[in-house]
């Protein structure tokens, strides 16, 4: 385990230091927690967006995708939260994706 170190109270003032009396916070920082900060993946794919994150992810406006998108997806709902699953974001633009057509062709 490691000595925990003293830092110095961040504002105190140098006046008041002498009457009160030095102040300090001890900071406990493991070599365990420190390692497994930075194992943490930083690039992890989200499986879920709120719904203002997903009409960017579209490329849409939030009132467009309310009107003419969110209705034609499932979305998890927990409290006031909603969240709209990445995959269901993916089903949608294959249901509706269209292949442009050259001019003349049908």
């Amino acid at each position: 385990m490691t000595r925990p170190r003293r830092i110095r109270r961040i504002g105190a003032e140098p006046s008041l230091e002498g009457a009160l009396g030095e102040r300090w916070v001890t900071l406990r920082l493991h070599e365990s927690d420190v390692a497994r900060a930075l194992q943490r993946p930083t690039d992890t794919r989200r499986l879920a967006l709120s719904p203002a994150e997903a009409a960017a992810a579209l490329g849409v406006s939030r009132d467009f995708f309310d009107a003419h998108v969110v209705h034609d997806l499932r979305v998890v709902r927990r409290g006031r939260r909603r969240l709209i699953p990445v995959r269901e974001l993916d089903r949608w633009l294959d249901q509706y994706a269209t292949t442009a057509l050259r001019d003349g062709q049908r």
